[in-house]
């Protein structure tokens, strides 16, 4: 059996409004460890990035998120460790 590589799915995650904080966790935390993703990785979530729906409209293309990656990683923050 030959493995195909990993591509984009076409679904999309839906969660309750509740539960959009641990979302929105999920991809910081993605965000702030992108540089250690090998290169095939980052263009396979970045191309499924712009597969998935959200509940609100706005760009969503390819280049649209790989910007947004680009961009969040420059402004990410460090936090002080827990005293």
């Amino acid at each position: 059996m030959i493995e195909q590589p990993p591509r984009p799915i076409p679904k999309t995650v839906r969660c309750k409004l509740t539960d959009e904080h641990l979302l929105r966790r999920l991809g910081s935390a993605l965000v702030v460890q992108w540089d250690a993703l090998p290169d095939a990785l980052q263009d396979l979530i970045i191309d499924q990035a712009a597969l998935v729906e959200d509940r609100e409209d706005g760009p969503h293309t390819a280049m649209d998120v790989e910007n947004f990656v680009r961009n969040a990683k420059l402004m990410a923050l460090s936090k002080a460790p827990n005293a």
